[in-house]
């Protein structure tokens, strides 16, 4: 395979994946909207009820992970924070 040809390869490949990162973005957004509009139409106790067993999972989730699940854990749980604060009628707020 002459260089050229890699080149082309290697292309395809990275077009590839910044589609597969727009699709994933895509549905990253949907599912925020939508859980944040749920989250939003409930009672103050039932969405704190609800915000407290999603954190109970993820700590529990993250206790019994290996080093590579912890590290998807914690970038799932820093969504849904920002989550949880829009849904409270709070902006995120840095760390």
């Amino acid at each position: 395979m002459t260089h050229q040809e890699q080149l082309q390869a290697l292309m395809v490949r990275i077009d590839a994946l910044e589609q597969r990162e727009r699709q994933l973005t895509y549905a990253s957004n949907a599912y925020q909207a939508i859980l944040t509009t749920l989250l939003g139409i409930l009672d103050k106790p039932t969405r704190d009820r609800v915000i407290s067993m999603v954190d109970q999972a993820h700590d529990l989730a993250y206790a019994k992970a290996n080093l590579e699940q912890k590290g998807n854990i914690l970038g799932a749980d820093d969504i849904t924070q920002r989550i949880f604060l829009f849904a409270q009628g709070r902006a995120a707020q840095p760390k």
